[in-house]
C-alpha cells in the first residue's frame, strides 16, 4: 500500500492521510458511518481542510491518527505487510509508518486491557477537542452549544465532558480519565453497574421474575446491546456470574421485596393508611383555596382593565360540595396572589351566614394565619409569634389545619379546579394552562382586539367576557358539579349535593346570629384617646363620646364592625367597666355637596342662636340682679342648649327685643360676657344641633 503525503505539501511526506475507502477497509464500517464521524466538531476523525486529488480523484482525506485502536492496528499491519514486499521503486523509507506518539506510550505504560484503553483514548480525544477546538470557527454561537453538540455526537452528556476535562486538567495524565470506568472494564471482575442493576430490579420487582429468569434476561439484554449497529466499546460489558446477580437481588430493601407481593404488602411496608371520609359529617371539615382562571376578562365598569381573575372558594371535604365562592382581582406579583384579607373574611362571613360554622378549616396556601385570624400555634412553628388565641377563628370556634407538606395536592379541591380548567377551553380570551399552550391560543390577540374595541375602532361587542358574564359561567359550572354523579372516594356514585344533604347532622349545623358574627369578625385597633375624647383610626375616620373626656391620653382597644363604620366600641380595660359606644364625627368636604349643604344649614342655625344669645341692653354698674320689669337690664342670656332641647319660647322673646345699634358696647362686663359666648358658639358640634 502506498503512503499518502500530507495534503497541500509537495515536500517529503510527513504524516500520511487516508481516503474514505481506505478508512472503510481498515475500520470495517460503512461509508455513511465514516461520513458521520467526519462531521464538524466531532472528535473521531480529523479531516483535512484542503481537498486535493488522490490518485486522480478528488475527495476528503482523514488522518489515521484519529481512527480507533482497532483501525490503527489494522493499518499498521497492512503497512508492515507492504514493507515486507515493497513495490518496485519504493523503498522502506517511503512507507511512512505511523509514528508512536506520547499518548500511545502513556496508554501502554498503564498496562490495561485493550477495551479499557479504547475508553481512555476516546475520552482523551473528547477532552482534547473540548480544550483546543475553535468552536467559533465551526459556527457555534457559544461554547455551551458546542459542548451540547459534541456530547450528542458522542452519545454522552455535557456533565461527563466537564468531569473528564476537570480530571485531566488536574495532573495532565491519562490515568485520571480511567477513574470512573465501570468495574468490569477495569479488570476488577464482573461488577453490576447502574444499568444492570436497574434492569434486574425492574424484572425482579415490577415483572415479578424469579432470580433465574432475571439472570437470563440480563444476559439477553447485554448481548442485544453489544450486537446493536451503533455499539461502542463502553457497551462491551463482561457478563456477571449467577452468584453476583443473586447476591444483588438478595440485598434489595424490604420495600422492593414487598412490591413483589402486591399493592397491599407495599402499603403495609410503607406504613400507608387508606384515607376514608365516612367518619365525617357535612361541614365538619372544609377546604379553602384559590384558582386562577385560564382566560382574560374585563371589568364592565372600567373596560380598559383586563385581568386574569382568581376564584376563592370553600368546599366541603366529605361531599366535594362547593359551598361559597367569590371572584377576586388578586395580583400576579404578590406572594399571596394579591388576595386581600378582606376578601377572605367576607367569604368566611358568607359561609357562616348561609350554612353555619364549620368545625375545621383546612388550607395549603398559608392563609387564615396571623393576628387577625388567631389560632393556637401547634408546637414551635415558624410563625408562632404572629398567632394569638383571640382571633376570628378562635372567636368562632374553628380549628385551623394544614395538609401534609409532602402531599399538598392531596386536597379534594384540585379535581374540581381541573374540571374548571377544562371548561375554560374554547371560551373567549383562553390562554392555556401553561406558557407552552399559551403560544397556540388566541387569548393575547383577543386582549389586543378588546383594547381596540374600547377605543371605538372595532365592532360593537368585546371579544372577551365581562366580569358579570364570567360570574354567570362560574355559577353554571358549579351547579353542574353539585349535581353530577361522582366517583370520588366514599362518594358511591352519588352527586355532591346528595352526599352533602345525606350527611347533614340531625341537629343541624351550628349557627350564630348576625350580631355575634359581626362582633367576632370586627376590626380591632389599639388607639390613643386624644383631646376632647376624640378617637381617630388609621383610615382617618374620627369618633367621639362625652364619656371619653375622662379617658383622654389613655390607650384603649376599640372594635368596629366591618360593614358599619358609623360607630365604634371602646372595650373596657378592667373588669367591671362598661363598653363605650362612640359615634362618628362626620367630616364634610367639597366632594359631597348634599352633606355640605346640610352642615351649612346647621351652621346658620348656630349663628342664629348665637345672635339671640347675647343682647346688649341698659347696663348699670351697681346692679347685681336682673329685673325683668325694668328697662335697665345688664344682659339677657339665652342658653343654646335650651333652644336646641325644644324650649323655643325664649327665642322669640330674644328676637322681639329692639336692636340697639347705637348702644355703647365698650363696657368691660359686656365684652367679657360676649366673648365668653362667642367662644362657646365656636366650639359647638354641628352633629348635636340636628332636629
Amino acid at each position: 500500500m502506498d503512503a499518502i503525503r500530507q495534503p497541500g505539501s509537495k515536500e517529503a511526506p510527513q504524516t500520511p492521510w487516508l481516503t474514505v475507502a481506505q478508512v472503510v477497509f481498515f475500520e470495517g464500517i460503512s461509508r455513511m458511518e465514516v461520513y458521520r464521524r467526519m462531521q464538524p466538531g466531532d472528535c473521531h476523525y480529523l479531516i483535512s481542510r484542503d481537498r486535493r486529488e488522490v490518485d486522480g480523484q478528488p475527495g476528503r482525506l482523514i488522518n489515521p491518527l484519529s481512527m480507533t485502536f482497532a483501525g490503527r492496528e489494522c493499518w499498521r499491519k497492512k503497512l508492515l505487510e507492504t514493507a515486507e514486499s515493497p513495490k518496485a521503486g519504493t523503498g522502506a523509507g517511503q512507507l511512512n509508518l505511523l509514528p508512536r506518539t506520547e499518548v500511545d506510550d502513556q496508554i501502554d505504560a498503564l498496562k490495561l486491557p485493550q477495551s479499557e484503553c479504547e475508553v481512555i483514548l476516546r475520552r482523551y480525544r473528547i477532552v482534547d477537542v473540548c480544550l483546543n477546538c475553535n468552536w467559533k470557527a465551526q459556527g457555534y454561537s457559544s461554547k455551551k452549544d458546542f459542548l451540547k453538540a459534541l456530547a450528542t455526537r458522542n452519545k454522552t452528556s455535557v456533565r461527563s465532558i466537564h468531569r473528564w476535562t476537570w480530571e485531566y486538567k488536574q495532573n495532565g495524565k491519562l490515568e485520571d480519565l480511567a477513574k470512573e470506568i465501570p468495574g468490569p472494564l477495569r479488570g476488577t471482575g464482573a461488577i453490576l453497574d447502574l444499568d444492570m442493576r436497574a434492569h434486574l430490579q425492574g424484572r425482579y420487582v415490577i415483572e415479578n421474575f424469579t432470580p433465574s429468569q432475571c439472570y437470563r434476561s440480563l444476559i439477553n439484554y447485554l448481548q442485544g446491546k453489544q450486537n446493536s449497529p451503533g455499539c461502542r466499546v463502553d457497551h462491551l460489558y463482561p457478563i456477571p456470574s449467577r452468584t453476583t446477580v443473586w447476591r444483588f437481588l438478595d440485598s434489595l430493601d424490604p420495600v422492593s421485596k414487598a412490591a413483589r407481593e402486591g399493592p397491599d404488602a407495599l402499603k403495609a411496608a410503607l406504613g400507608h393508611i387508606d384515607r376514608t371520609y365516612d367518619d365525617l359529617r357535612s361541614l365538619d371539615r372544609v377546604e379553602c383555596d384559590e384558582w386562577k382562571y385560564n382566560l382574560f376578562a374585563y371589568d364592565p365598569d372600567r373596560p380598559r382593565r383586563v385581568y386574569r381573575y382568581w376564584l376563592l372558594l370553600f368546599l366541603d371535604i366529605r361531599s366535594i360540595y362547593p359551598l361559597v365562592w367569590n371572584i377576586v382581582r388578586g395580583s400576579d406579583s404578590d406572594t399571596r396572589h394579591g388576595i386581600s384579607e378582606e376578601d377572605e373574611i367576607g367569604l368566611t362571613e358568607k359561609l357562616v351566614r348561609e350554612y353555619g360554622v364549620p368545625q375545621v378549616l383546612s388550607t395549603d396556601r398559608g392563609r387564615f394565619r396571623g393576628n387577625t385570624w388567631g389560632g393556637q400555634p401547634a408546637g414551635k412553628s415558624r410563625d408562632a409569634q404572629f398567632q394569638r388565641a383571640d382571633g376570628i377563628l378562635d372567636n368562632l370556634g374553628i380549628t385551623y389545619n394544614r395538609p401534609r407538606q409532602s402531599n399538598p395536592r392531596g386536597m379534594r379541591l384540585h379535581p374540581f379546579f381541573l374540571y374548571l380548567s377544562n371548561q375554560c377551553q374554547g371560551l373567549p380570551g383562553y390562554i392555556g394552562r401553561n406558557t407552552v399552550e399559551r403560544k397556540t391560543t388566541r387569548g393575547d390577540f383577543e386582549k389586543a382586539e378588546h383594547l381596540e374595541w374600547v377605543a371605538g375602532h372595532r365592532g360593537i361587542k368585546s371579544p372577551l367576557l365581562s366580569l358579570t358574564e364570567l360570574s354567570a359561567k362560574t355559577e353554571e359550572w358549579i351547579e353542574w358539579w353539585r349535581d353530577h354523579p361522582s366517583e370520588g372516594t366514599d362518594m358511591r356514585g352519588l352527586s355532591p349535593r346528595a352526599v352533602f344533604v345525606h350527611n347533614t347532622p340531625p341537629e343541624g349545623f351550628r349557627r350564630i346570629s348576625d350580631k355575634e358574627l359581626a362582633w367576632h369578625t370586627a376590626e380591632r385597633f389599639d388607639v390613643l384617646i386624644g383631646k376632647g375624647g376624640i378617637i381617630q383610626l388609621r383610615d382617618g375616620k374620627r369618633y367621639r363620646d362625652p364619656q371619653l373626656l375622662l379617658l383622654q391620653g389613655q390607650r384603649r382597644e376599640v372594635a368596629r364592625a366591618r360593614h358599619d363604620h358609623e360607630q365604634i366600641s371602646v372595650l373596657p380595660a378592667a373588669k367591671g367597666e362598661e363598653t363605650i359606644i362612640a359615634k362618628r364625627r362626620a367630616r364634610v368636604g367639597a366632594n359631597n355637596p348634599d352633606e355640605l349643604a346640610r352642615q351649612m344649614e346647621l351652621q346658620k342655625r348656630v349663628y342664629k342662636v348665637a345672635g339671640a344669645t347675647v343682647k346688649p341692653l341698659e347696663y348699670e354698674p351697681g346692679s347685681q340682679y336682673v329685673d325683668t320689669g325694668s328697662q335697665s337690664k345688664a344682659v339677657q342670656v339665652i342658653r343654646p342648649a335650651e333652644y336646641i332641647a325644644g324650649n323655643h319660647e325664649l327665642a322669640p322673646a330674644a328676637e322681639a327685643l329692639p336692636p340697639t345699634p347705637d348702644r355703647e358696647i365698650g363696657s368691660v362686663e359686656y365684652l367679657m360676657e360676649h366673648d365668653r359666648y362667642k367662644r362657646r358658639v365656636k366650639t359647638l358640634d354641628f352633629a348635636d344641633l340636628e332636629d
